[in-house]
Formats: structure tokens, C-alpha cells, sequence
């Protein structure tokens, strides 16, 4: 049976470990609702990027001969296509594009040989110029 003045204690040392950030024992109540870091900092990294986008309706369009892969994989993102980083990586494998070929046929025949889903090749063309 515990006396009622070590409860209090474990209460108090509970309260201590939990106040300095600690974590408590298994089963014992908490209420952090802090997200890691990592997390925030991508999330708030990534906000500003989405909320041009997404305010005025379009996203701005980049080189499918002259963007690095971080301007890119920045268009992809904001666009919503998936996995942009491979995206990326396809564009700038199949340059250059000709300035004749508007619609990016040449681009458009690579890209479909990996399948994507429906729409990705045509959001993807969607953001180049």
C-alpha cells in the first residue's frame, strides 16, 4: 500500500519531469501537442511557396531548358505533382527542348514511358515554358 506523502511525491516528480519537457512514464496522462522540429520548419519552409500558388490560381512557369532542379522541384511542389524530385530528374535528363516544340511532344513521349498517373504529364508540361 503507498502512504499518501510518497504519492504526493511521485505526483510531484511527475509534474517536475513533465514541466521541464521530459517524458513521463508510459500510460500517464500528457498534454504536449509540440510538433518536431524538423516538421515545423519544412512546413514553414514550404507555406510560402504554396500560398503564391495556390492565391493567385496558377503557378509561375520555368525553363524546361534553363531551371536548376531546386527551381524545378519549387514548380512541381507547387503544382501538386507527385514526387517532384524525380520529375525533376526526368526533365533535365531529355534536354534540350526545342523552342518549336510548344507543346514538349519530345518531353511528353519520355515521361510517359514511366507510367505516371493520370494528369502528372500534363501538370508537369503545365509549368514549363
Amino acid at each position: 500500500m503507498i502512504k499518501a506523502a510518497s504519492a504526493s511525491g511521485l505526483v510531484s516528480i511527475a509534474l517536475a519531469v513533465w514541466a521541464c519537457g521530459g517524458t513521463a512514464a508510459p500510460g500517464a496522462f500528457t498534454t504536449s501537442t509540440t510538433k518536431p522540429v524538423a516538421t515545423t520548419a519544412a512546413a514553414v519552409v514550404a507555406a510560402p511557396a504554396a500560398t503564391a500558388a495556390t492565391s493567385t490560381g496558377a503557378t509561375a512557369k520555368v525553363s524546361a531548358n534553363t531551371a536548376t532542379n531546386d527551381e524545378l522541384i519549387a514548380a512541381f511542389t507547387a503544382a501538386g505533382i507527385p514526387n517532384p524530385s524525380s520529375w525533376a530528374r526526368e526533365v533535365q535528363e531529355y534536354r534540350p527542348y526545342a523552342s518549336t516544340d510548344t507543346n514538349f511532344q519530345k518531353l511528353r513521349d519520355n515521361l510517359v514511358k514511366y507510367n505516371p498517373a493520370p494528369g502528372v504529364v500534363d501538370k508537369i508540361v503545365a509549368t514549363l515554358k
